[in-house]
């Protein structure tokens, strides 16, 4: 009987397959663990220290709990080291050492996290020491309530969803970087002959009648659309208003849908009037507002203005810039044979193609509108002038919003998004709110007693006197123009009542881990690491031990 004569390398060639098979195959193989929150933390050295917050998401929140939440309850958690002296409301870019008196907020260094599900709580958590110690990790822990992202149901369609809209090709052109940031769209360039046209959600934009160089405009901003993945169709239509040819789109998107139907099959259950400045920060929590409701039932969701002299003024309308969101049902209703006509006559001279749309679904259902309306309170008109900062850290969630580039500023002149483009601030708005979830961006963390609000995905404030639980009920009224329903309270001066640190990046650091960075009016860094992972298995809870105690590099 022939045996083989095995060498030594001969062996380790058949272990080494071997192990790789157990490794692949095995039903026991198991991937590493994930890193712990306090590995993405930066390591401070005698000249550079970041001064980093580590916030560690539960996950568990309903999206409306825990919009405004007391880190540390009656304990009042600390926050992060301040620069001397305190007054300055800076924290500090440098960590001295025992002897040089570097103190954390609340007199002492470290912080102890807590949380809960009712607006106060004790959850636990961890910070490393602010003495100074080369080569160290300076980053305060909390463990913090949160939302999980917006979950697009099984099966949803993106070609259920129809936009419309009344501009110009200028405005197309302008606002095409923005939409991108929120509609679905081809990963190549959209050839609207492809089969990839069928499965993404059309925005139908009806345009005046063009001279020539409108007309090449339109042109443009056609294969512009077409190079960034997105099916964007626009048609002229006359009309002898701009509220006019808005309130045609009733007439034009039914007759693109039941085209879309007939041609491909495409059965558009949601039709969506808006803005060209309508902005949605994360896609996915209006997927899931539609989807749960059925849209072969008569719904029309909308918002009113947030101002109370627009309201008294124009009435309890679906108000546009926030959207208005029609089901199938109720555009089918609209468009009977007579009933846009019969709308156009009795309506045809109102102020706002919006309050035209919204009168005739009332008229079409024989009923009024303030009874026929479904109010979303997370869909903003925002009717205000000027700085909407005070607005935007008050602790609402939002679905939609509007008049970004045109009545309010998002950040301050001196912030680099806050004067110039103004597209760039609310496409990082967009970016910070996908990243960290539609309906955490915006929520509120509030440290020593009220001196500090981490308005997550937008800023840090700290201030001079600590705010009561009655003054975050009330928004801060920075903006010069408009009272709104929601109570206020006056406004405070920059550098001298607070000190603002505004979000100016998102990074992702890896999956479920987000750096939101920060600055303020000095150019100087306040960075927040938002850990989403959890509490599941292979989630940071796997690391606690780890991040318990000072980690070395």
């Amino acid at each position: 009987m022939f045996i083989p004569r095995f060498r030594l390398h001969h062996v380790l060639t058949i272990l080494g397959l071997y192990s790789i098979y157990l490794l692949v195959f095995s039903p026991h193989a198991t991937s590493a663990p994930p890193a712990p929150s306090l590995s993405f933390c930066p390591s401070s050295t005698s000249r550079r220290h970041t001064p980093t917050l580590i916030l560690q998401a539960d996950g568990t929140s309903d999206r409306d709990q825990n919009r405004t939440y007391w880190v540390g309850g009656a304990d009042s958690a600390t926050f992060l080291p301040y620069t001397y002296p305190p007054h300055d409301l800076r924290v500090a870019q440098a960590l001295a050492s025992p002897t040089k008196g570097a103190k954390a907020g609340g007199g002492h260094g470290g912080a102890h996290g807590h949380g809960g599900h009712h607006g106060k709580g004790n959850l636990g958590g961890h910070a490393a020491s602010s003495e100074f110690e080369e080569g160290t990790q300076q980053c305060p822990i909390h463990r913090v309530p949160s939302s999980a992202p917006p979950a697009v149901p099984h099966g949803w369609k993106h070609n259920a969803i129809m936009f419309g809209m009344s501009t110009t090709p200028d405005r197309v052109l302008y606002n095409l970087p923005v939409w991108s940031h929120w509609l679905p769209a081809s990963l190549l360039p959209l050839d609207p002959s492809s089969p990839a046209v069928k499965e993404l959600p059309l925005i139908l934009i009806l345009t005046p009648p063009p001279n020539p160089t409108e007309e090449a405009r339109t042109r443009e901003a056609m294969d512009e659309a077409q190079a960034m993945g997105m099916y964007v169709e626009m048609k002229m239509r006359e009309a002898d208003r701009f509220e006019t040819r808005y309130f045609a789109l009733v007439e034009e998107m039914w007759h693109q849908a039941l085209d879309r139907e007939a041609e491909h099959g495409i059965r558009t259950e949601w039709f969506v009037f808006a803005d060209d400045d309508t902005f949605f920060p994360d896609y996915r929590a209006l997927v899931r507002m539609l989807s749960e409701k059925d849209s072969s039932e008569n719904i029309l969701i909308g918002a009113l203005s947030e101002s109370t002299k627009q309201v008294a003024q124009w009435g309890h309308i679906a108000y546009g810039g926030a959207g208005i969101y029609v089901s199938r049902a109720v555009m089918k209703l609209i468009n009977q044979p007579g009933i846009w006509k019969k709308c156009l006559d009795q309506f045809g001279g109102a102020f706002g193609g919006d309050a035209m749309v919204s009168a005739c679904a009332a008229l079409a259902l024989d009923t009024t509108m303030s009874e026929f309306i479904t109010i979303d309170d997370t869909l903003h008109q925002l009717d205000i002038r000027g700085d909407s900062t005070g607005w935007f850290q008050s602790g609402f969630r939002i679905t939609s919003l509007h008049h970004w580039g045109t009545w309010f500023t998002l950040f301050p002149p001196w912030h680099e998004s806050g004067s110039g483009d103004l597209r760039k601030g609310i496409s990082l708005v967009g970016k910070a709110a996908t990243a960290i979830g539609g309906d955490n961006w915006g929520r509120r963390y509030i440290f020593e007693d009220g001196k500090v609000m981490v308005t997550l995905g937008y800023s840090v404030t700290i201030h001079l006197a600590p705010l009561s639980e009655t003054d975050v009920t009330r928004s801060e009224h920075s903006w010069w123009s408009f009272e709104t329903f929601h109570p206020l309270r006056p406004a405070l001066f920059e550098s001298v009542d607070k000190r603002n640190y505004y979000l100016t990046n998102v990074r992702a650091l890896d999956a479920g881990v987000v750096k939101l960075e920060h600055k303020n009016r000095e150019g100087e860094r306040l960075d927040i690491i938002f850990d989403r992972r959890g509490a599941a298995k292979g989630g940071w809870m796997d690391g606690v031990a780890s991040m318990m105690q000072t980690v070395r590099r």
